[in-house]
């Protein structure tokens, strides 16, 4: 079966330099070694610090279908139990962090300007947030540096 035009970028965006950059460097990468699992799900591994994730790896189950024309959309998943992370189990932490990382705003999605499900009602974030903010010539690697990121300390 032919993949879609979405999962055909999303798949060409995995095999370019800077999503490999990254994953050389360890800051990310695909949780399964065959890549995307079913169409349009990945599930990718961001290295954060060990303050809000024990084992130095936040999951997230991406959702990227219409990608990148529509912003992808990202669940923190177990991946024992392949289901989403248990509220309790989210990053928890430094303003940023809890905002983010916000359950209690939706379990199923980060509190991000990258985020289909965030950018929903918060056209502000455009301006406030222009370099995070979602555009159609992103690629994946602009949502896995934004969790990076903010579980590194790094952006306000």
């Amino acid at each position: 079966m032919m993949a879609s035009p979405d999962e055909s970028l999303f798949r060409l965006h995995l095999e370019q330099a800077p999503f490999q950059l990254g994953a050389s460097l360890g800051k990310w990468g695909l949780h399964q070694q065959d890549g995307v699992g079913v169409w349009p799900h990945a599930v990718l591994w961001v290295d954060v610090d060990q303050r809000f994730i024990t084992d130095g790896r936040m999951y997230l189950r991406f959702t990227v279908d219409g990608y990148p024309q529509q912003a992808p959309t990202a669940c923190p998943w177990d991946i024992l139990e392949n289901k989403p992370l248990a509220p309790e189990r989210w990053p928890k932490g430094e303003v940023n962090v809890s905002r983010v990382f916000k359950p209690s705003w939706n379990p199923s999605a980060l509190y991000a300007p990258c985020d289909r499900l965030a950018m929903i009602g918060h056209e502000i974030w455009r301006q406030q947030f222009p370099r995070w903010w979602w555009q159609p010539d992103f690629t994946i690697v602009r949502y896995l540096e934004f969790v990076h990121d903010c579980l590194e300390g790094i952006h306000e």
